[in-house]
């Protein structure tokens, strides 16, 4: 049944975090108008090798993270150069030094195989020690580091459309175990001038009102979503790194009336599901539109943290 295997998938897809608009609101500019950064590490595999695309000369962003920051698609191609770290350098670009970025990202990484290995294909064995190697080589180019990780830790605790608490609750203890000496790494090798912004995740369940189904684990996953949150804040605050909320961006609190594709829904139920993939597609990946908007987001902090 159709319906129903959206719940695996959006479990997956808090793991492995064109779209329409709300309320007649414009698709954000940063999608269409920005400029392009100088250059991008592109790849459209689900398991890149980090030599594959050389590195762009100058200012660079450095990303890593997991398939949000690959810009994973429907139907699994990527699409790097439109992904939410591409589209927040072409932003601060707008404002002064044109900025590349070198993007390590991939999809389906987790905490574990971030700093160990094992999920695609590093010369230096694994995301993090590649990370290191080229704030190493080019760590005076480097403006800004961006991450987002942890998502893929809960995958495995959904099975049969059940949210597995006592799961999620284990994968959330794996990235509060996890996250800290990532973000500790990270912020070590890019030196005490250099931003290290971490984001937060979006909750995509809050959609299963509009689809109709998995409402009963509706509960389930907001706990799960909010303890991943709340684990990914500590440890990036603990380690003297930027913590990027996207709740505003995805009006997690807001139940005010709107319209979405000719139903009247909550605004925070509209807003997941035109920056997801959720209400169209049955995947919570980040449409076109999501990924300007996170980029935006992410723009926003780095400003806030002197990034021009």
């Amino acid at each position: 049944m159709r319906r129903p295997a959206l719940l695996t998938a959006a479990l997956a897809a808090l793991a492995l975090v064109g779209g329409c608009t709300i309320g007649g609101s414009e698709p954000d500019p940063a999608a269409s108008s920005a400029p392009a950064p100088a250059s991008s590490t592109a790849s459209a595999s689900a398991s890149p090798s980090a030599s594959a695309t050389a590195a762009p000369d100058g200012p660079v962003v450095l990303a890593l993270g997991d398939s949000l920051a690959a810009g994973y698609q429907p139907g699994g191609s990527e699409r790097r150069d439109t992904a939410y770290p591409a589209l927040a350098a072409a932003r601060v670009s707008q404002g002064g030094t044109e900025l590349g970025v070198e993007n390590l990202a991939c999809s389906g990484e987790t905490t574990g195989t971030l700093l160990e290995g094992g999920r695609c294909d590093y010369a230096e064995g694994s995301q993090l020690a590649q990370a290191e190697a080229f704030l190493r080589e080019r760590g005076s180019d480097v403006r800004m580091v961006t991450l987002d990780i942890g998502g893929n830790d809960l995958l495995r605790c959904a099975a049969r459309l059940q949210v597995d608490a006592a799961c999620a609750e284990q994968g959330v203890r794996t990235v509060a175990k996890n996250l800290p000496t990532i973000v500790e790494r990270l912020r070590a090798a890019a030196g005490p001038d250099v931003p290290v912004l971490v984001l937060g995740y979006y909750n995509p369940w809050l959609a299963a009102s509009y689809l109709g189904t998995g409402e009963a684990q509706l509960d389930a996953a907001k706990t799960a979503y909010s303890g991943l949150d709340a684990a990914i804040e500590k440890a990036t605050k603990a380690a003297g790194a930027r913590y990027v909320a996207l709740d505003a961006a995805f009006a997690f609190d807001d139940e005010s009336p709107t319209t979405f594709n000719g139903r009247e829904v909550p605004t925070n139920v509209a807003q997941v599901c035109t920056l997801t993939y959720i209400c169209t597609a049955f995947d919570v990946h980040l449409t076109d539109e999501g990924a300007a908007v996170v980029g935006r987001v992410v723009a926003d902090a780095a400003r806030k943290a002197g990034v021009s």
